[in-house]
């Protein structure tokens, strides 16, 4: 799944969610039932900054709830549901680069585990932003901006957008 082209979801989804979970565990079977997005705090739930927060419009099916650890909280939210998980400390590391905006800073481990978790190989626009390699993150910008961004495909810059801190929050709107 081309998890980046879909605006829609955070980069919390796009690249914490992947690390929340064992190998077992792949974006179909969070996909099929009922979820909507990922976060890493809910302004109106302080209490679990910090924390995961996987919003669904529904409750999940008892088959993922199975397969998922039990989560440290769960609460009702507008007309859905959002469980809350600890990520594993393993990759502690891993998360303060991904909410810094080091994408392609992570360990190769979490680089693995993300692109496993959305079926990605290295000719996907993911690979492209984990690694600053190949042209497809330049085609998949130079088509959504209609213009070239010369200059901005260098070692030393992300190729994908700022990690917003705000955008990555539960929020009543």
């Amino acid at each position: 799944m081309n998890v980046l082209k879909f605006t829609k979801y955070t980069n919390t989804t796009k690249f914490i969610l992947p690390l929340l979970f064992d190998d077992n565990i792949n974006y179909h079977e969070i996909f099929n039932n009922f979820f909507i997005n990922a976060y890493i705090a809910d302004m109106a739930n302080k209490d679990n900054d910090d924390k995961i927060h996987l919003l669904f419009a529904d409750y999940p099916s008892l088959t993922l709830q199975q397969k998922l650890p039990d989560p440290i909280t769960e609460y009702e939210y507008k007309d859905g549901f959002v469980l809350v998980y600890n990520l594993n400390p393993k990759w502690e590391d891993d998360y303060i680069k991904i909410i810094s905006g080091g994408y392609s800073t992570v360990s190769e481990k979490a680089k693995d585990r993300i692109l496993s978790f959305w079926e990605e190989d290295n000719t996907s626009l993911l690979w492209g932003v984990l690694y600053k390699k190949g042209n497809t993150v330049r085609e998949y910008f130079q088509k959504v901006i209609g213009e070239k961004l010369y200059g901005q495909w260098t070692q030393t810059k992300e190729w994908w957008f700022k990690y917003e801190i705000v955008d990555e929050m539960l929020k009543l709107v």
